[in-house]
Order: C-alpha cells, then sequence, then structure tokens
C-alpha cells in the first residue's frame, strides 16, 4: 500500500472513535414547558410520605366519642365502630362510621387526604346528624405528627358561624384521635367533641 494510503487510513480509524464520543457527550435537550408541566404533574399524583403513613390506619376501629354542649359541664358519650379503606390507589382515606349516643344512632362519611402539590391535609366529613358538609384542611408537616385543620360551620340555633381548630393525633398505631375546638367571632375558643379511636394489638 502506498505510504500516503497508508496514513490516510489510520488517521480515518483514529477520527471515527473521537467522532462517536463526541456525539455521545452531547447533553440531552432540554425538556419543553409541556414536559416539565406533565412531570410535575405525575409527581403530584403519586403517592407520597403521608400516603404510605396512613396505609397501615386501614381497618376496623372502636370509637369512643365525647360532645361538650357546655365547655365547663360533663360531656355527654357516645360509642361507635369505624371502618377505614384506602381508595384510588392508595391516595385517599375513607371511613364509614355507625355510632350511638344514649337512643340517638348515626353514621358518617369521612374523606382524608393528602394535597402533595399544596402540602395540606384535608379532611371531609358528612353524617346523619345534620346537613352539612364539614371540609377542614391544614399544612401536613411531617407524616405522623399532630396536625392542625381548620374550618367552620353555622350554628342553626344563632345562625353564627363558628370557627372549627381540630387537631388529629397519631398517638400510636392502635390509637388516633380527633379534637375538635371553636367559637364564633368575639368568643373564647372551647373544647366542643372528642373522638378516640381504638383497636386490638
Amino acid at each position: 500500500m502506498p505510504r500516503h494510503l497508508w496514513l490516510l487510513c489510520a488517521l480515518a480509524l483514529l477520527a471515527a472513535p473521537a467522532t462517536r464520543s463526541s456525539a455521545q457527550d452531547q447533553p440531552a435537550p432540554a425538556p419543553t414547558e409541556q414536559e416539565r408541566a406533565m412531570a410535575a404533574w405525575d409527581r403530584a399524583s403519586a403517592p407520597g410520605p403521608w400516603h404510605a403513613f396512613l396505609a397501615p390506619y386501614a381497618g376496623k376501629w372502636k370509637v369512643a366519642g365525647r360532645v361538650w354542649n357546655d365547655p365547663s359541664g360533663e360531656p355527654s358519650l357516645s360509642r361507635g365502630e369505624a371502618q377505614l379503606d384506602l381508595i384510588l390507589g392508595g391516595r385517599f382515606l375513607q371511613e364509614h362510621l355507625r355510632g350511638q349516643s344514649g337512643k340517638l344512632q348515626y353514621e358518617g362519611e369521612g374523606l382524608l387526604g393528602c394535597d402533595n402539590a399544596a402540602g395540606t391535609l384535608t379532611w371531609v366529613w358528612i353524617d346523619s346528624l345534620g346537613t352539612m358538609m364539614s371540609v377542614l384542611t391544614g399544612p401536613a408537616g411531617e407524616p405522623g405528627k399532630p396536625v392542625e385543620l381548620h374550618g367552620q360551620l353555622t350554628d342553626p340555633a344563632s345562625g353564627r358561624v363558628i370557627k372549627l381548630r381540630v387537631v388529629l393525633t397519631f398517638v400510636s398505631a392502635w390509637e388516633f384521635k380527633w379534637e375538635y375546638f371553636g367559637a364564633p367571632d368575639g368568643f373564647e375558643e372551647a373544647r366542643m367533641m372528642e373522638m378516640t379511636y381504638t383497636r386490638g394489638r
């Protein structure tokens, strides 16, 4: 082979890997605005740490309730059973409660969920004791730590709006409780109700 052709072949072989390496080192194209938005939606819609924490709370629970009609008086008592179930791919914890206070029997439905995008927990409650829907929401914080939720209701007797503050406390894997506090504007907040959920170990 003539010397100049040999040199040309050698140079071509040396240049080829460098060309391939250069192409591989090229950065991937930046995602489009639509791709970034869809990725954000995917992250927000996937069950997260709070959903994983709530999952073991699915199951049957005994419920003991106390209601204070007079903050300085003795509470009225109630007993019941609740079934909690994860729904929609583990994104929400749904509750069905059947209870009794004295001779009064009642049932209720609840829905608890964590909004990943907003970083909030929301509790929605309806029951056979009224026509209102309670919607309470607040910062999610660290999974398992007490959560403070806020909402309001209209007092049928006075027509005044009562601001609600509800504290959800996870005592253990076998116990959690809801504590309700409230007052109309201009009045001191008072304890209204406490619902304690327990189950066998």
